[in-house]
């Protein structure tokens, strides 16, 4: 099962990485709605670079 996971997810920065980024993006949608995207998209990218380092 363990590997099952970690083919469809690998591993747990990016569960963590994608869990944050959304987190950030619902919790910018409640205070200012028009900047969520953005945030998730930034959010993305600065995970992507952790990823890679």
């Amino acid at each position: 099962m363990r590997k099952l996971l970690q083919l469809v997810f690998g591993d747990m920065r990016n569960i963590l990485s994608i869990a944050l980024a959304i987190a950030l993006a619902y919790m910018a949608q409640r205070w200012i709605p028009a900047a969520s995207g953005w945030i998730l998209v930034g959010a993305i990218i600065v995970a992507g670079f952790w990823q890679a380092v």
